[in-house]
């Protein structure tokens, strides 16, 4: 003998407590979420009138391969007294780096070893199209 019961029917989760849910842990995460910046570099454009008199200016070439080059003389992360020795020799020189085609995580390292051998007057040249 067997006995027919009746089909036990599904119930269909409703998707609104579950919408409630989601829209809570985004604003609980939204609210809690601190955003910082990790590191800022000031750079103060010079006026008109502050430019570079010519004679005052280094013009450094930085290449694709991390090293900056000015007239013969060659750079590397490596030899930061020689970068040191550098900047000694013209301490109120301006130095302008010519950075075309170089990533900026490399600009900005060369931009802090130059600051840290004494450079205190720094530029990027921009070649306008």
């Amino acid at each position: 003998m067997t006995l027919d019961l009746p089909r036990r029917r599904r119930r269909a989760i409703g998707l609104a407590p579950l919408i409630d849910v989601v829209f809570i842990l985004l604003l609980f995460f939204i609210l809690t979420t601190n955003f910082t910046r990790w590191r800022e570099m000031p750079i103060a454009m010079p006026a008109q009138a502050e430019a570079l008199d010519p004679p005052d200016v280094r013009i450094l070439l930085l290449e694709a391969d991390g090293v900056l080059r000015h007239g013969e003389r060659a750079f590397n992360s490596a030899n930061a007294a020689a970068l040191r020795a550098f900047v000694a020799e013209a301490p109120d020189a301006g130095y302008v780096i010519d950075a075309a085609g170089v990533s900026t995580q490399t600009v900005v390292d060369w931009l802090d070893r130059l600051k840290a051998a004494g450079a205190g007057r720094l530029s990027l040249h921009d070649e306008a199209p």
